[in-house]
């Protein structure tokens, strides 16, 4: 190599040399910043943080830290998000917390084994919490303890089973009518998003139990739709809320309208939104049961205002075991019905 040609060689090295300091000068440093926590409903906070800069350095964890004292720091109570591999925000949903208690809040972000932090939120949660439940699509739901047992004290809406599944929206009435028996599928009363704002979604069976066949079909409890932690509530199950009420052991076992006044314990004692005479209804339970009606085998929806259906977790035969309460009785209606109908869900606690 002449003298002109190593002179070449040299400069393109130099300015190789260069540009590769210049791209690493440009890497910006991994910043976290925690953002203001929005408060979503007494009880039911969101956090908020964002990540830039990430860098060669793959992040390979990131989340929140929350605890009672000041900086908490990532530990086994930490809200893990995973890993990620751009800039940009991210947020969590909490509600687990403690009554008049100061809770101290950072974002985190771990790269390699450094573990980086914004800066610290605090927010105040109230003196009495109402209890709650928060579904996958945000849904919030009143929560009540009758007697060993902790309900829903509303029906469900979820669209999404919790691992981000959807279930497919059902609305034209022919498609409902040829569904086959293990047919997943929801709806709102009269295809409209309002009435199930207000009474939940109907769902078919197999649907509110995650199945697609018979065979899938598991002894114990059953998640279904419900939120984690929460169960499709079993005949059995029904029958210990029946029984708690003052049903006779003996009533509960029997097919049909049984019992005396535990329907009214059930049922939405207002003026609204039950049709009158809403016998029997006081709502002593808290269990606040709303006329949702249901959408038969048909495809057709009926008695939204007079009646409702509630899904159990137990099948007979080809048959899944319901509870039925209507606006002129104040005793509950033990049934099985088709699996394809639509019925309201309300979702029991793990033991």
């Amino acid at each position: 190599m002449d003298s002109h040609n190593r002179k070449i060689y040299f400069y393109v090295s130099l300015v190789l040399i260069l540009l590769t300091a210049c791209e690493r000068n440009t890497e910006k440093p991994l910043v976290v910043t925690t953002d203001d926590i929005t408060i979503f409903s007494e009880g039911i906070y969101v956090f908020n943080g964002s990540v830039t800069g990430t860098g060669s350095e793959t992040i390979m964890e990131h989340g929140f830290c929350r605890g009672v004292s000041m900086n908490p720091v990532r530990d086994e109570n930490s809200i893990c998000l995973g890993a990620r591999s751009s800039d940009g925000s991210f947020s969590y949903t909490e509600f687990d917390v403690l009554a008049n208690t100061t809770y101290y809040v950072r974002a985190f972000a771990t790269a390699g084994s450094e573990t980086v932090y914004g800066e610290e939120r605090t927010f105040i949660t109230p003196e009495v919490l109402v209890p709650k439940l928060l579904d996958i699509d945000q849904n919030i739901y009143h929560i009540v303890t009758i007697g060993s047992q902790v309900w829903m004290a509303e029906n469900l809406k979820a669209l999404r089973y919790s691992d981000g599944r959807s279930i497919p929206r059902v609305e034209e009435r022919l498609t409902w009518y040829n569904f086959a028996m293990y047919t997943r599928a929801y709806c709102w009363y009269d295809n409209y998003g309002a009435i199930g704002a207000a009474y939940g979604a109907l769902y078919t069976w197999p649907s509110a139990m995650d199945i697609d066949s018979r065979e899938e079909i598991k002894p114990g409890m059953i998640q279904g739709v419900c939120p984690d932690g929460w169960h499709l509530p079993s005949d059995d199950e029904w029958k210990q809320l029946e029984i708690f009420l003052g049903m006779s052991g003996t009533d509960a076992d029997l097919e049909g309208w049984r019992g005396t006044d535990e329907g009214g314990n059930l049922k939405h004692n207002g003026s609204q939104p039950w049709q009158s005479p809403n016998t029997g209804a006081d709502n002593e339970s808290g269990f606040t049961a709303l006329p949702s009606g249901w959408r038969d085998g048909a495809g057709y929806f009926k008695n939204l205002g007079t009646a409702t259906r509630l899904w159990s977790s137990s099948i007979r035969g080809d048959y899944a075991w319901i509870r039925q309460l209507d606006y002129n009785s104040s005793q509950i209606n033990r049934a099985t019905k088709g699996l394809y109908e639509g019925i309201s869900v309300r979702c029991i606690k793990d033991n």
